[in-house]
């Protein structure tokens, strides 16, 4: 099983991606790599609270199971995307930046991600 820090290091070799944060739910931050003055805990604290909201939505729409949401900013798009039971994803990146790399990135790694968080 690969460390998170290695899974997580995939996603910052895509060009414009300047943080990504693996999350509890509960908002706790359990990894990430981030550029240079971004609080990667205070990034879980507050996408907790919106990938809760998110996913009450789709259960009230009957859309099932949440598999990836994008928000888009001026400066550049942020993805969250469900990793386990208990984990999801924040990869947020600058404009430009290869949205498909990122979304294929989310699924070649997000089970890997899932085992190395899972508490036995």
């Amino acid at each position: 099983m690969e460390a998170t820090k290695e899974i997580l290091s995939v996603f910052t070799r895509v060009d414009g991606v300047n943080a990504v944060c693996l999350v509890g739910r509960d908002g706790f931050l359990i990894d990430s790599i981030v550029r240079k003055g971004i609080d990667a805990e205070m990034i879980g604290a507050i996408a907790s609270g919106g990938f809760g909201s998110f996913e009450s939505m789709g259960k009230q729409l009957e859309k099932g199971h949440i598999t990836m949401t994008m928000l888009e900013f001026k400066e550049g798009p942020v993805m969250l995307a469900p990793v386990g039971d208990d984990t999801f994803l924040v990869v947020a990146a600058d404009q430009g930046a290869n949205l498909a790399l990122i979304r294929l990135a989310i699924k070649r790694h997000k089970d890997k991600l899932a085992a190395a968080t899972a508490i036995v």
